[in-house]
């Protein structure tokens, strides 16, 4: 059975964060001294999460994370068991003392050498589950089974349009992050403490699309309900170590669509943009292209395709913003969460694209002369 870590077992989390800030050799050479004396304050595995992994480079992880889970396995791969802490609003559970750091304090394992791998949301994974929308599914464990048994799988509906199946547009997708400890082992011994960091990734992606008409005698009239945007990619199963496992294709829909109007001082309209926002699983840039996610949108009266495209190189050219990093394709994919791209139609096909990065007011066009070349 799962103990969860309550508030009512952790020890001041101010002295702890103290502890893991300055290593104060006091307390260190302290923990067998205060072992006898009925008190674990200084020993065990002391095992703090971060979200920095992202395009901010800094850590996120108060403010987006509300729940962890996890999972425990021994150095052979073995599940063992598994913590859970959740945020108690107004408690600042998942955090220290203001602080950005979260620690997890454990103190009962059996001696021995231990490998980690962390799930996070925005909430309890079990209160989510009722909740409207698609949902990630996590394989329940047993003592004794490999790690390579727990998998993340996202919710879908058989038989959109043919066999391919479709991802629930009724809510956006929960959030789901994912941190491992890799090959390491963690070493838990009696009289001894030890700390590691475990990082997250964020695996949940969010696209939102505009779409702009060149058409002078059409531009006022488009609205987001004349089309079919969707997402086509096999990302639906995650492994213990988040590498994506085979899947069938599936659809994303969006969940939100709406229209804008911009008009000039006279209050003439100068231009309608039809917008649409998708929520996703983590995209893996695949060595062949035409394995790579799909972008799709289509005028819904006529049935033609206005675009049709690898979204996961359109979303990696966002990486040319960031020269400095030099980031690969994969690591601007993982850092990166909000994606937009406009896209500028003339006779119902598009003429250009704008990967947009909003934050640093920086664009990239991309002609359809440029995908034939």
């Amino acid at each position: 059975t799962d103990i969860s870590l309550t508030n009512t077992s952790k020890i001041n989390m101010k002295l702890k964060y103290m502890f893991l800030a300055l290593a104060s050799l006091a307390m260190l050479s302290s923990c067998e001294t205060i072992k006898d004396d009925g008190d674990d304050t200084y020993c065990g595995l002391f095992i703090t999460f971060k979200y920095d992994y992202n395009l901010q480079r800094a850590d996120m992880f108060k403010d987006h994370v509300g729940s962890v889970m996890l999972y425990v396995f021994d150095s052979n791969g073995n599940f063992v068991r598994t913590y859970e802490e959740d945020d108690v609003p107004g408690m600042g559970t998942l955090l220290y003392d203001g602080s950005y750091a979260y620690c997890m304090h454990i103190t009962d394992l059996p001696r021995g050498d231990y490998r980690f791998v962390a799930l996070a949301q925005q909430d309890n994974y079990f209160d989510l589950l009722p909740t409207p929308g698609a949902k990630y599914r996590r394989t329940t464990l047993t003592p004794g089974d490999s790690n390579e048994q727990l998998t993340v799988t996202l919710d879908r509906a058989a038989g959109y349009g043919g066999s391919v199946s479709r991802v629930s547009n009724e809510a956006p997708l929960d959030t789901l992050w994912h941190g491992m400890t890799g090959d390491v082992s963690i070493t838990f011994r009696d009289y001894q403490y030890n700390v590691t960091t475990i990082s997250m990734t964020r695996d949940t992606k969010m696209l939102t699309i505009g779409l702009h008409n060149l058409d002078e005698d059409s531009r006022k009239t488009i609205s987001a309900d004349e089309f079919n945007f969707y997402i086509l990619d096999n990302n639906g199963t995650l492994a213990y170590n988040n590498s994506l496992l085979p899947d069938e294709d599936i659809i994303y829909t969006p969940y939100h669509k709406w229209d804008t109007t911009s008009t000039d001082e006279r209050g003439n309209v100068i231009d309608k943009t039809a917008h649409a926002t998708i929520t996703f699983n983590r995209l893996v840039w695949k060595e062949k292209p035409d394995q790579n996610a799909l972008l799709i949108i289509e005028n819904r009266a006529t049935g033609k395709q206005v675009a049709a495209i690898d979204l996961t190189y359109f979303l990696a050219q966002g990486r040319n913003a960031y020269d400095t990093y030099a980031y690969s394709p994969q690591e601007y994919l993982d850092r990166s969460y909000d994606y937009y791209l406009d896209f500028f139609i003339k006779n119902d096909t598009w003429q250009y694209a704008e990967v947009r990065i909003n934050v640093l007011s920086w664009a990239k066009r991309i002609q359809v002369e440029d995908l034939k070349k």
